[in-house]
């Protein structure tokens, strides 16, 4: 008996293209043959002025940055350009959707992750963060701190609290419902000996209790209530990406490396926390002063978080992270990126896990999770920079909740995340003619080429 399992995925390419296919990976019972994949191209085409490097999914919407400072928005199921944001003074680092509770599903399957997308955050070289409203694409607010370039950015999984990196060594963590800074954390001394933080991530499992910092060889574990350090490891290879999965009852960190594997850690942030208490049960009281307040917690802010961060914290001594549980070698070169693609069959509770990653000799490389094996390669001829996946059904109207029947099941408080604005608009309903002047030029729609 076969099944099948289609999804999307979604590339941009130092050319300056967008390119989405379509895969589709049998479901084979009792066979331990390789599976006949197959990728169907769905759209083509050169999105901007200069090469992409940054992308995300969230509820129908795909978004892209570039250095050419634009933020260009897709409508996936109508297959259609919207418009572009104009707000960023240079090239554009990360985009991030929001990702609430409610996930997607059809008759057959829930999509676990494919965000829902109330709010993106964008952020880019110019040192700041915005907060864009996704159901008319207005500006909601500006988290401004950082002085150099924003190197990446997570949300909470509650939505309210965000972290960031900057090339300005400092970690900040965001009050998103007050859209402001709560704490700053400086990078210092022996903690980074020199090396700028690149990567921000809150686990999943735990619901964010824990968050790592990755650096160019290095890899810092906090406990987020406390801002406090409980890790700082050492790792062989220059990490390229990194991002944290769950299979089954165990958690992963993922390191995309610089020698193009993919090397998977346990990561289980209770024993994280037991390992530092018995270190500091086992240190004596007589440490050199130097060891002391490499993290340190800006002077300058006054936020009452600030206050109870540990500034006195004794940071703990670097070790080698060890040898991963598992490692996946798919590319020749560096990976450049990782997307995790999972969904859950409603018939039997069984979760699909799928791994797509990009190198920038352009090749796609698919990973089941389930086996741990590549299942299936693609060849794009161009230097691919970030990746994306999505559920099959994102552009099937018919599986999709209809706008009227959302906005029905809503209170006018909660009605922000229906995109009430872009359903409006794309109708046609009146408008005076300030409005339609205003309009015209915020969400133009083009047909995206196949």
């Amino acid at each position: 008996m076969t099944e099948e399992i289609q999804f999307r995925i979604i590339v941009g390419s130092y050319e300056h293209s967008l390119l989405c296919l379509s895969v589709t990976i049998p479901q084979q019972k009792g066979i331990d043959e390789t599976p006949d994949v197959h990728f169907h191209p769905v759209f083509h085409f050169e999105a901007h002025t200069m090469s992409i490097r940054a992308m995300d999914v969230g509820k129908r919407y795909l978004v892209s940055g570039s250095n050419d400072e634009h933020i260009r928005i897709y409508d996936m199921q109508k297959r259609k350009e919207l418009g572009t944001l104009l707000k960023h003074q240079g090239s554009i680092t990360k985009l991030v959707f929001s990702d609430e509770a409610k996930k997607d599903q059809d008759a057959d399957n829930e999509y676990l992750s494919h965000k829902t997308g109330r709010w993106l955050l964008s952020a880019a070289e110019d040192g700041n963060i915005l907060i864009w409203r996704v159901k008319d694409w207005e500006q909601f607010g500006t988290l401004k701190g950082h002085k150099g370039s924003v190197n990446d950015l997570c949300i909470h999984p509650s939505g309210r609290v965000a972290i960031s990196v900057s090339s300005d060594r400092t970690v900040k963590l965001w009050n998103l419902m007050m859209a402001r800074k709560a704490s700053t954390l400086k990078l210092r001394g022996k903690t980074t000996l020199g090396q700028l933080p690149y990567f921000c991530k809150f686990d999943k499992k735990s619901g964010g209790e824990y968050f790592v910092i990755g650096l160019t060889t290095r890899l810092i574990v906090y406990k987020t209530r406390e801002a406090r350090i409980l890790h700082v490891y050492t790792v062989e290879q220059t990490i390229m990406c990194m991002e944290f999965l769950v299979l089954g009852e165990k958690q992963y960190l993922v390191l995309g490396m610089n020698d193009g594997s993919l090397n998977f850690y346990g990561f289980d942030g209770e024993e994280e926390e037991k390992k530092k208490e018995d270190e500091e049960d086992g240190d004596g009281e007589d440490e050199d002063e130097e060891e002391r307040d490499e993290v340190e917690v800006d002077a300058d802010d006054s936020d009452e978080e600030e206050s109870q961060q540990n500034h006195h914290n004794k940071t703990p001594k670097a070790t080698p992270l060890g040898s991963p549980d598992f490692q996946l070698q798919g590319h020749a070169t560096r990976v450049k990126g990782f997307s995790i693609y999972q969904q859950k069959r409603l018939s039997d509770g069984k979760i699909l896990t799928y791994i797509v990653s990009i190198s920038s000799d352009g090749r796609i490389v698919v990973w089941d999770m389930d086996k741990k094996e590549q299942v299936a390669e693609y060849s794009t001829g161009e230097r691919l920079n970030v990746v994306s996946t999505v559920q099959e059904s994102i552009e099937k109207p018919e599986s999709m909740r209809h706008e009227v029947e959302v906005r029905a099941e809503k209170s006018a408080a909660e009605s922000e995340s229906d995109g009430e604005g872009l359903v409006k608009l794309m109708k046609g309903k009146k408008r005076s003619k300030k409005q339609k002047r205003r309009d015209k030029k915020k969400l133009i729609r083009v047909e995206l080429p196949n």
